[in-house]
């Protein structure tokens, strides 16, 4: 799309908000007769809704139609941010998610007119999402429906407020002269009361604020606040003295954005029943306490938090409601609503993967995460220039350039740069970076033929084929970026800016839309701050705990026309842990939709988190009044398979396989005569209709109690799984079982011998090859398992069955049909030697080098349990473990 077209589409979706027809719009003589085609097409695309669900935990869904009751025909300031919206250049579905959404909140509100309210709720969205442009939407339908007070809490640092009060006078309140790329000014009547403005010292001060802006009726109040506790206290000053009848009529809404960050208490003591006059309670931490009496002093209000690691908020104590001077806490008592993931948004799942636990499998991720190898973070501990942040700037260069051929010259275009919290460790970063950026300039500018073949090489390797994988129609050969590389590099000039609280640089894209930065900084590039057009990331700082560390992912929102361009250069170490947040912030969603859809109210809401070995959920006093717990595992009508090896660690891995070896050979020695007629491999069949009594279920208990994984990688466990047998062998079930090794059927010569030796006579065993993801998990082969592989052992019958419930579209998984006194134990032998096909970007070979005195052939093993209406329930080793809150968690189906 050109700006031009751009242009044009703006003009048309306003035209189209408005009530006009597509062929009236398109009629339009402001859409040019070139355009008119692809205007019509897009607008035609367009009418087509998705409507993705908004999940809500609400206390109050039988009191939720007030909504209904109101006209809307009066309302002022959503449609009028609405045709903002529109006329900006999102599109009819990006438009009408926002207004289904905020609908969806503001009935969780109290109605304005309520005589007394109390409403405390949560909205949960994921990092870069477009949290501000939802709850800015939902400011503007709160003062439609008559709510006048609004309190905006931003972040902790002037920064972040600052950024947000453009952001809300840019879209609500307008300004005196109508500048370009923003609303207009409200009429006489309808024009905001601001106590904030938009200068770096513009935070809440009496001076600027009068009570005769409270009296009602008259036009809404905004402030636009830090979380501070000197500029809290000012409020509270000038609201004791604003006249009783303001603060009983008044109605407020306060919006808490970042609400995990400050505004949880990590000092008061728990409060479960009122205290008498003698006991001794300790105060909730400064800006808690602030934000709780600021919603005392007030008849009419609501609160709601906004924030995409809603770890710390989940953990407030459901019951911390009677503290005298304080109120209750800020437990989200009211609803709890989780945003939809729009289309276009790319977050830790799409960047890094993520298991899947029901099923074992992983899903990949794209293939933009680049290593960090140790030797740069040596180099950084040392005042080094890193050799990797080097290639880093090569791709934002790169990556710049290819935005500006693609005519996305008008947009800001950013790189991160974020290795420790020490300013002096920023600072000389930075002039690094800067004198790098001096040295690539000059070099393209004087002696091109030393820069271009680097530039050119690294162009036809990192970026095409990712384009031409991604979006084909914008691969482009180097030829045809490098002229765009000059004007690039010059519009960086001098644009190396450190973002700390001593240099001063700032980042306003509203006062630069077209900005062109390396932005080199530490806890103010951490959360909340928006990096506009954010290409290239040189990210290596850890953080132990996971609220701190999604948000340091800037890298994460829309990536519109660039997804392909855009470079996360950070540790393995770090590339695994956030895939790992991906599965823990995807079930947290999916627990969500099970309680939606059993009408749990919030105050009955046990939720759990899945804990992880290496990090804390959040910092250890937002989790003071935490629990956990070991959730009990049950295997019916499961598939549990190894997919998880220890190949970061060889020497471990190696050790693991040569024990797996002795013991699969001692256990084969014991099973029995196999069957070899499978070209495959043999086959102990466990089917007694089919002529086989099986191998006993004591042996395969002893097998899985002795095979060895790596329990800090594997959700499969064992010991569990043994001891899930041998409590279902009690009940007489598992008591025989199909036994079958799953080679290919004729040697492949590029595995290494191709066959191994498990001291079997009748047959050759011919190796498989498995290999790893080269995105998300590098540990991870992402499945053991082949289709069809689970029908082993079945009868005529059984596999007739399967094909015909396949048919009929349900359940045709294999192990719905095996009896459950019959389990399926499957042994795969994995080459060392695999290797994935030339050009394959996804996968990476089993072993860097299988010459390695330590690379092994390895063996998989998978168990398919059948469904039994007796399935026992177990716990131990390996089960998954999940942090709670004051709550008690409880299994719900």
């Amino acid at each position: 799309m050109t700006p031009e077209q751009l242009a044009s589409l703006r003009i048309a979706r306003v035209l189209v908000a408005n009530g006009l027809s597509i062929e009236s719009t398109v009629s339009n003589p402001a859409i040019p007769d070139s355009h008119k085609v692809f205007v019509r097409d897009t607008l035609e695309r367009e009418q087509v809704r998705t409507l993705r669900p908004v999940l809500t935990i609400s206390a109050n869904r039988r009191n939720s139609a007030w909504l209904d009751e109101i006209d809307r025909q009066g309302w002022y300031y959503w449609p009028t941010l609405r045709d903002y919206l529109l006329g900006k250049g999102w599109n009819g579905d990006a438009v009408g998610s926002v207004d289904d959404e905020t609908d969806r909140i503001l009935r969780q509100l109290a109605n304005p007119r309520s005589e007394a309210f109390d409403i405390r709720g949560l909205v949960l969205g994921y990092v870069q999402s477009g949290k501000t442009a939802n709850f800015t939407a939902l400011i503007a339908k709160a003062v439609d429906v008559g709510y006048r007070l609004i309190v905006v809490l931003s972040g902790t640092d002037n920064g972040l407020r600052r950024q947000t009060q453009i952001r809300l006078n840019r879209e609500l309140v307008g300004y005196a002269d109508n500048r370009p790329g923003s609303v207009p000014l409200p009429p006489a009547g309808r024009q905001w009361h601001q106590f904030t403005n938009e200068e770096p010292g513009g935070d809440f001060d009496s001076g600027r604020a009068n009570y005769a802006s409270l009296q009602q009726p008259g036009p809404p109040v905004l402030i636009v606040m830090k979380k501070n506790g000197s500029r809290l206290r000012r409020l509270h000053t000038w609201l004791e003295a604003a006249p009783p009848a303001v603060r009983e009529s008044l109605p407020m809404l306060v919006i808490d954005d970042e609400a995990d960050q400050a505004s949880v208490d990590t000092r008061g003591d728990r409060v479960t029943a009122p205290p008498s006059a003698d006991d001794a309670i300790e105060d909730p931490s400064i800006i808690n306490g602030l934000i709780r009496q600021l919603l005392l002093r007030f008849a009419r209000s609501a609160y709601v938090a906004y924030t995409a690691t809603p770890f710390a908020n989940i953990l407030i104590p459901h019951d911390n409601r009677h503290h005298p001077d304080f109120g209750g806490d800020l437990y989200p008592k009211d609803f709890f609503i989780a945003l939809p993931k729009r289309e276009g948004y790319f977050g830790t799942e799409e960047f890094y993967g993520r298991l899947d636990l029901s099923t074992g499998e992983e899903r990949a991720g794209m293939e933009v995460v680049k290593i960090v190898p140790d030797e740069d973070l040596i180099a950084l501990d040392q005042g080094a220039y890193p050799a990797g942040l080097a290639s880093a700037l090569l791709d934002f260069i790169l990556a710049g350039a290819a935005r500006r051929q693609r005519g996305q010259d008008g947009e800001p275009a950013t790189m991160l740069v974020h290795t420790s919290s020490r300013i002096d460790d920023q600072s000389l970063l930075a002039g690094q970076v800067a004198e790098n950026l001096r040295e690539l300039r000059d070099a393209w500018r004087y002696d091109r033929a030393g820069v271009e073949p680097r530039l050119r090489e690294r162009w036809d390797t990192e970026f095409l084929p990712r384009t031409s994988a991604m979006d084909p129609a914008r691969a482009v050969a180097f030829d045809e970026v490098a002229p765009h590389v000059g004007p690039f590099l010059e519009a960086l000039r001098n644009n190396v800016r450190e973002v700390n609280s001593q240099a001063g640089d700032i980042l306003d894209y509203a006062a630069e839309p077209r900005l062109k930065v390396v932005a080199v900084g530490g806890n103010r590039l951490s959360r909340g701050l928006t990096l506009e057009g954010l290409l290239v990331s040189y990210f290596v700082r850890r953080s132990p705990m996971y609220d701190t560390l999604l948000q340091m992912g800037r890298w994460f929102g829309y990536r519109g026309g660039y997804a392909d361009l855009t470079r996360i250069h950070t540790t393995e170490g770090l590339k695994t842990w956030f895939h790992d947040l991906a599965t823990v912030e995807h079930q947290l969603r999916e627990d969500l939709a099970v309680y939606e859809r059993l009408d749990v109210k919030p105050e009955q809401l046990g939720m759990k988190i899945l804990a992880h070995p290496a990090m804390l959920v959040t910092s250890r006093i937002k989790q003071r009044h935490a629990g956990s717990i070991r959730v009990r595992q049950t295997y019916a009508g499961t598939l549990a398979q190894t997919f998880k090896f220890p190949f970061d660690r060889p020497d471990e891995l190696a050790a693991q396989a040569d024990e797996n070896l002795a013991l699969a050979r001692g256990f084969l020695a014991q099973a029995g005569t196999p069957d070899w007629s499978d070209a495959k491999g043999p086959v102990w069949t466990g089917d007694s209709s089919a002529g086989g009594n099986g191998v006993r279920g004591d042996l395969v208990l002893d097998f899985l109690r002795r095979f060895q994984v790596d329990l800090r990688l594997n959700p499969m466990s064992p010991e569990l799984l043994a001891a899930y047998v041998e409590r279902q062998m009690e009940q007489g079930e598992l008591v025989r079982w199909t036994v079958a090794i799953r080679g290919r059927d004729q040697a492949d010569p590029r595995l290494g011998s191709g066959s191994v030796n498990w001291g079997l006579t009748g047959g050759i065993i011919h190796t498989v090859a498995r290999t790893r993801l080269s995105q998300g998990d590098s540990n991870s082969i992402g499945v053991l398992t082949s289709p069809g592989d689970e029908k082993i052992g079945l009868a005529d019958e059984q596999v007739a069955r399967v094909a015909a419930e396949r048919q009929l579209a349900e359940n045709p998984a294999a192990r719905h049909v095996r009896p459950p006194q019959e389990g399926l134990l499957l042994l795969y032998p994995i080459s060392r030697h695999s290797a994935p096909a030339a050009g394959s970007r996804t996968r990476r070979p089993l072993y860097d080098n299988p010459d390695d005195p330590n690379a092994r052939d390895l063996i998989g093993l998978a168990v398919s349990f059948p469904h039994t209406e007796n399935a026992a329930t177990i716990f131990g080793q390996g089960a998954f473990d999940y942090v709670t809150g004051t709550l008690d968690w409880r299994a719900v189906e």
